[in-house]
């Protein structure tokens, strides 16, 4: 190569530089990030109707919008909202909310509304946040995660531990009932643990109240002839890991076993796609129980006899009847009982894994025990001594009508089977003394721990007569049902 093409080359190569460089110098320079900062953030809690969140923000240039992002307890998915500035009202678009214009010292507040059934929080559960400040930029800063247990605003609480648990009570008074709940919760993890094959690491968090009354605020919304009935002893929230306690109540240790229960068969065997049955899901937590209350075991004992068992297949929801409802806790409790006895738990833990899954319970019963769900119903019932169940043949089996009473009209002149005006010399027919059902019998003994039929979240309660007084009447119960047996079924003359 000659020296002129040389010189020619590095006068090219120059020519472009200094282009190069003019070009970078004339072209727009991208806007230098401004320093965003949270200046000061609280969450108070205003429980029942919810927890007020205020955020004050500062930045480089005017900020656009102030947002939060929520976990409610254990839930995978989350929440998000924006705050407004406080004097502000109607809809939020952003920061901007009903015409405040953005400033470079910006303040928002949030109120999270926890009262209704769709949007309710449980008192005690742990909500990690963070908050979400953009400018007008699009410069965006992002604090760091932090929690809040929303606790009942309205008690001062305190809490012991012992991980992965913790009971939060009220009053120094009753210390020793919330060490007596924080005990039962940690023994009923160490044996339902490995039957479930569930995680007990994770965070479980209880409220533990004083009294009914107290209690009742605390709930979900619901009926009120429910509210007036019944009593909740304790109810727990699975997805979020929480569970409300009665502290006072007779069985106290007996009703926060059977309720954390609940919540490691969620984690066990709940899946996205179907939910553990309700009769495993429920017998599992009286397997769980550690101190179990004598009322399921007559409510079998009665059911066997009387012929009332429910076919397992047909025990995909809870009935409706407070006698069957606990027929039904107790033929859960006793299936699950027979399952571990003569399969072990490795295959309740394989069970749990299957549904986790998704898979449904006919094709897991199949896949785990090598059985139908027919085949091992007839089997646990040979255990018992009550009669198999078999299936009608062709098809549903229409039900048997009731024919309806005819009405006659009223008449002085008597009628076969038509009502009859006397006179006044005729003396009026005696009432029969009156029986008191058997499923009312029933529903009245001493049961510690029974569930909401239309609750949507396994909650255990006991029927407002029995907060009187701790008296046993069982055997008393269980004559007198089986006289308004015999009464009831007894044909008509």
């Amino acid at each position: 190569m000659d020296k002129s093409r040389v010189k020619n080359t590095l006068k090219v190569f120059t020519i472009l530089v200094i282009l190069g460089f003019l070009l970078w110098s004339i072209s727009p320079k991208p806007a230098i990030a401004q320093a965003i900062d949270v200046v000061s953030s609280s969450i108070v809690s205003e429980f029942p109707a919810g927890f007020r969140i205020n955020v004050e923000a500062r930045g480089g240039e005017n900020i656009q919008s102030i947002a939060i992002r929520l976990k409610i307890g254990q839930q995978t998915r989350g929440a998000f909202d924006y705050l407004c500035p406080p004097d502000s009202q109607g809809a939020k678009t952003g920061f901007d909310c009903d015409g405040i214009k953005p400033s470079k010292l910006a303040k928002g507040e949030l109120f999270w509304r926890t009262n209704t059934s769709a949007r309710y929080i449980p008192p005690g559960t742990i909500i990690r946040y963070h908050f979400e400040v953009e400018d007008m930029h699009g410069n965006r800063f992002d604090t760091e995660e932090n929690q809040f247990i929303y606790h009942d605003a309205r008690f001062e609480w305190l809490e012991i531990s012992h991980p992965p648990v913790t009971v939060a009570y009220h009053s120094t008074l009753v210390k020793k009932r919330a060490e007596l709940v924080l005990n039962s919760i940690i023994d009923t993890l160490d044996v339902m643990g490995p039957v479930l094959g569930a995680g007990t690491e994770e965070t479980i968090r209880v409220t533990m109240y004083n009294n009914a009354k107290e209690m009742l605020a605390a709930l979900p919304p619901r009926s009120k002839a429910i509210s007036r009935e019944l009593i909740t002893e304790g109810q727990a929230f699975p997805e979020i890991g929480t569970l409300l306690v009665l502290g006072g109540g007779r069985m106290a240790a007996g009703t926060a076993s059977h309720e954390v229960t609940h919540i490691l068969v969620h984690r066990a065997g709940d899946s996205i796609f179907r939910q553990v049955p309700p009769w495993l899901n429920e017998g599992l937590s009286e397997y769980g129980n550690i101190d179990p209350g004598p009322a399921y075991d007559i409510a079998l004992d009665f059911a066997i006899e009387t012929n009332r068992l429910l076919p397992i297949m047909y025990m995909n929801s809870r009935p409706g009847n407070p006698e069957q409802v606990i027929i039904f806790y107790g033929q859960g409790r006793s299936i699950v009982q027979y399952l571990i006895k003569h399969f072990g738990t490795a295959k309740m833990r394989e069970l749990m894994k299957a549904l986790k899954e998704g898979t449904n319970i006919n094709e897991a019963f199949q896949r785990v025990y090598g059985h139908s769900t027919l085949e091992l119903d007839n089997m646990w019932r040979d255990s018992v001594g009550a009669p198999r169940y078999f299936p009608p043949k062709g098809g549903r089996s229409a039900p048997t009508p009731i024919p309806q009473k005819v009405i006659l009209p009223y008449s002085l002149t008597p009628q076969p089977g038509g009502e009859f005006i006397g006179t006044k010399s005729s003396k009026p027919t005696q009432t029969p003394t009156s029986h008191k059902s058997t499923s009312t019998l029933i529903s009245a003994s001493d049961v510690s721990t029974r569930e909401a039929v239309n609750s949507a979240e396994p909650s255990c309660l006991a029927s407002n007569n029995n907060s009187e007084g701790p008296q046993d009447l069982t055997a008393t119960l269980w004559i007198l049902g089986v006289i308004g047996l015999t009464f009831r079924r007894r044909p008509k003359s």
